[in-house]
């Protein structure tokens, strides 16, 4: 097989968008926790409620953390995300799908848990990166945001 060699591409991205959250949201996260573990307490299920409070709680340390700036980059051997890198045999195929101020590049790998990845580009570097990454894998237009992400990007996450 013979190696396909493509300019190196980089940027740096927030890992995810913050969110500022009022206070209501905070009181609306420990009411619905404090409900359900006192449900799950009078079902005399311990052990849920306890993973419910460590959930609640690990849910608003998490929405206070502010993301980090983590930077993309492929070239020749492959896309390196952050510190981990995957070599273009890993990846199956992407789609970008176009934002009113970013776009998102979305990435199929062949793992077995979390096999997509969601990365936002910038407007200007998107057809640079759709045309390096045709050179190596396919576009495949069944490729969709998760249903969950855009569903916990609705409450605010």
């Amino acid at each position: 097989m013979e190696e396909i060699n493509i300019d190196k591409v980089e940027w740096t991205t927030l890992e995810h968008e913050h969110k500022e959250h009022n206070v209501d949201w905070f009181w609306a996260i420990g009411l619905i926790v404090i409900i359900s573990a006192g449900a799950s307490i009078w079902m005399k299920n311990y052990l849920f409620a306890i993973f419910i409070f460590i959930s609640g709680a690990s849910l608003i340390l998490i929405s206070l953390r502010k993301p980090q700036e983590i930077t993309f980059s492929f070239d020749t051997k492959g896309l390196v995300m952050g510190g981990s890198s995957h070599p273009w045999k890993e990846i199956k195929g992407f789609n970008i799908i176009k934002g009113e101020t970013n776009d998102l590049l979305l990435v199929e790998t062949s793992k077995q848990f979390l096999p997509i990845y969601t990365i936002t580009i910038p407007k200007n570097l998107t057809d640079e990166i759709k045309e390096s990454l045709l050179k190596v894998i396919p576009i495949n237009s069944e490729i969709k945001e998760s249903p969950s992400m855009k569903f916990m990007e609705k409450l605010g996450f």
